[in-house]
């Protein structure tokens, strides 16, 4: 009687141990999915001895990035628009507004499974992204990419950068482009 009153309590205590891991591996997010918005200016083109001064483009658009924490991998998408900003038309163009001759055009980038390092103030990933131009492949992709997203005190995640390598900074040019983290949802 002893024996069978072991090996019930035994058990019991087996099934509630499997049961507590299960639940806490439940609770632990396994995704981080960051949104929000790119709202930048490229750099000025220089003039060539063919080509004037173009420049600076507004960059503009919303971005979703989707962190795993078990692999330390994301994935990145963007949807942009780019246009000849406001100076560019008053200072290079003779203050010609016309929509026409700012060559608005879109640009979707998308990186899958990109490497994360976990930096003091946030992460980096960075990997090779694939750009389109109007919806076809554009000249530039693929190209290297770094995107940091940091944070501080008050706001753990608040900022991100792109930074686009070549062939990509020929065209987004070589310095960070600035935007915004809007939200942070954890799900598994």
């Amino acid at each position: 009687m002893k024996s069978k009153a072991f090996y019930w309590t035994v058990r019991t205590i087996a099934v509630i141990a499997l049961l507590a891991g299960i639940n806490a591996l439940a609770q632990y997010d396994s995704h981080q999915t960051f949104k929000g918005v790119i709202n930048a200016y490229s750099p000025q083109a220089a003039a060539t001895l063919t080509a004037p001064a173009t420049g600076p483009y507004e960059v503009r658009g919303p971005w979703t990035l989707k962190l795993n924490r078990y692999t330390d991998k994301a994935n990145f998408s963007a949807a942009l628009n780019m246009e000849l900003s406001d100076g560019w038309a008053i200072t290079l163009n003779n203050s010609n507004f016309d929509p026409n001759a700012r060559g608005a055009h879109t640009h979707h980038i998308t990186m899958i499974d990109a490497n994360v390092t976990w930096t003091a103030t946030g992460f980096q990933i960075s990997g090779p992204a694939t750009v389109t131009l109007n919806g076809s492949a554009a000249p530039v992709s693929p190209t290297p990419l770094v995107i940091e997203i940091t944070g501080g005190s008050l706001v753990k995640y608040s900022n991100i950068t792109l930074t686009f390598g070549s062939p990509g900074s020929k065209h987004f040019g070589g310095e960070p482009l600035p935007g915004v983290v809007r939200s942070v949802t954890d799900s598994n």
